[in-house]
C-alpha cells in the first residue's frame, strides 16, 4: 500500500511540474504584417516606476521593408530590423541592438519587454496606430 501512495505522490507532482512549464517564446508568433506600422508606448515601467504617456512620447515604427524608427522623448534611432519568434530585433545606425519581445498581442495592442545592448530594460504597453 505504502507503494501505491508513493507512486501516486510522483504522479501527481510530475503532473504538477510539468503544467506549471511553459515557453513564452513559442506563444507569439509574430509576422511583418502584423507589427509593421506605428507603435505608441502609452505606458511604461523602468526600475519599478511607471508612467502613463500621452501618445507620440515614446514610439516605434516598422516598414515593410525592414526599416524602423524609435522616437524616445525627442531623440530618434534609426536602422534595420529583423523577427525572430515574438521578439522585433532592431541595429540602429550607432550600432545599437535593440529587443522588443511581445509577450502579448490583441489587435492593436501589446505588451513589450524592451532591452538593448547598453543595458536598459523597460516595460511597455503599446498601441498601434
Amino acid at each position: 500500500m505504502k507503494n501505491w501512495f508513493k507512486l501516486l505522490f510522483v504522479c501527481a507532482v510530475s503532473v504538477f511540474a510539468f503544467s506549471a512549464c511553459t515557453k513564452d517564446e513559442d506563444e507569439i508568433s509574430l509576422s511583418q504584417e502584423l507589427v509593421t506600422g506605428t507603435w505608441d508606448v502609452v505606458w511604461v515601467e523602468e526600475d519599478g516606476e511607471t508612467l502613463d504617456l500621452p501618445k507620440g512620447y515614446i514610439y516605434m515604427t516598422l516598414t515593410e521593408g525592414g526599416n524602423y524608427r524609435t522616437v524616445m522623448f525627442g531623440d530618434s534611432y534609426s536602422g534595420t530590423y529583423r523577427i525572430s519568434g515574438n521578439t522585433v530585433i532592431g541595429t540602429t545606425r550607432d550600432p545599437i541592438t535593440e529587443y522588443y519581445r511581445f509577450t502579448s498581442l490583441d489587435g492593436n495592442k501589446a505588451t513589450i519587454d524592451y532591452s538593448n545592448s547598453t543595458g536598459d530594460k523597460m516595460k511597455f504597453r503599446v498601441e498601434k496606430r
